[in-house]
C-alpha cells in the first residue's frame, strides 16, 4: 500500500514538471518573461526548486495594465451571452484537463492529489455557474407614465486582482470568472509561492477564446504588484483576500 502511494506521487511529480509553463507571467495572450528577480518554484514535498522564473517588476504590472485598458476598450462591448459562451468553453476545457490541472496544483501546494481534484472541480462550477448566469445579464425597464426609463448594466473598466497561495486555481476561478462576465479586463497578481496554476488557467481561457490583453497574469513578490494601480484611472476596482496586513 505505502508503495502503491509512492508510486503515485512519482507519477504525479513527472507529469506536473513536464506542465511546467516556460514563464510565470501572462500578459497579452502569451508567456512574457518577466524583468524581475528570479522566482522559484517549489516541490513542496521536497523542497527541491523544480523551476526559476523571472519575476515581474513594477515596469512588468505598468505593461499589463496597458495591456488590459486596450483590450478594454473593444471587449467591453462583447455580448453577455458571448462572454457566458466564453466561460462555458473554459469550464469544458477545464474540467476535461482536470487531472493535469490537479497535477500542478499538487506539485505547487503540497496537497494530496485528490484535494487538488476537488480544488479544480470548485473551479470548473464557478466558471459554469457565472457563464450561465450572466446570459441573463440586462438592466431594467421602468414605465414613468406617459414615458418610460431604463437601466444598463456597463463595466467597470480594468479590475486587479491578489490571489492566496493556499487555493491558487479555486481562488483565480472565483475572481476571473464575474470580472469577465461582467465585460471587464482584468490584472491578476497570482501568490509567489503557488502560480503554476493561475498561469495555465490563463492559456486555457486563451483557447477557448478569450481576446488578447483581456486577462494578464504577474507574478512576484507582495512588493511587487498592483498597489500603485490604486487609482480611479488605473483600477476600478481590486479584489483580495483578507489579511493581517489587509486589514492594518
Amino acid at each position: 500500500m505505502r508503495l502503491g502511494v509512492i508510486r503515485r506521487m512519482s507519477s504525479s511529480f513527472t507529469r506536473a514538471v513536464e506542465l511546467l509553463p516556460p514563464s510565470l507571467n501572462w500578459v497579452n495572450n502569451d508567456y512574457y518573461v518577466g524583468s524581475g528577480t528570479g522566482l522559484d518554484v517549489v516541490n513542496k514535498a521536497t523542497g527541491s526548486v523544480v523551476m526559476t522564473s523571472a519575476s515581474a517588476s513594477d515596469t512588468d504590472v505598468d505593461k499589463a495594465v496597458q495591456s488590459a485598458h486596450a483590450a478594454f476598450q473593444t471587449f467591453r462591448d462583447m455580448p453577455a451571452a458571448e462572454r457566458g459562451q466564453l466561460l462555458l468553453k473554459a469550464a469544458t476545457l477545464l474540467e476535461e484537463r482536470t487531472a493535469d490541472f490537479a497535477h500542478l496544483e499538487t506539485l505547487d501546494t503540497g496537497k494530496p492529489f485528490y484535494e487538488s481534484e476537488m480544488d479544480v472541480g470548485t473551479g470548473v462550477d464557478a466558471l459554469r455557474f457565472i457563464g450561465g448566469i450572466v446570459q441573463n445579464y440586462h438592466g431594467s425597464h421602468y414605465d414613468l407614465g406617459g414615458s418610460f426609463g431604463y437601466t444598463s448594466r456597463e463595466p467597470l473598466g480594468v479590475i486587479g486582482g491578489i490571489g492566496p497561495w493556499n487555493y491558487p486555481l479555486q481562488t483565480a476561478c472565483w475572481k476571473i470568472a464575474p470580472a469577465l462576465a461582467c465585460g471587464n479586463s482584468l490584472v491578476y497578481k497570482c501568490s509567489e509561492y503557488t502560480p503554476l496554476s493561475t498561469v495555465a488557467l490563463a492559456a486555457l481561457f486563451k483557447e477557448a477564446g478569450l481576446p488578447s490583453g483581456v486577462l494578464n497574469i504577474v507574478a512576484g513578490e507582495g512588493s511587487v504588484g498592483l498597489p500603485s494601480h490604486l487609482t480611479p484611472t488605473s483600477l476600478k476596482s481590486v479584489s483580495l483576500d483578507p489579511s493581517l496586513l489587509a486589514n492594518g
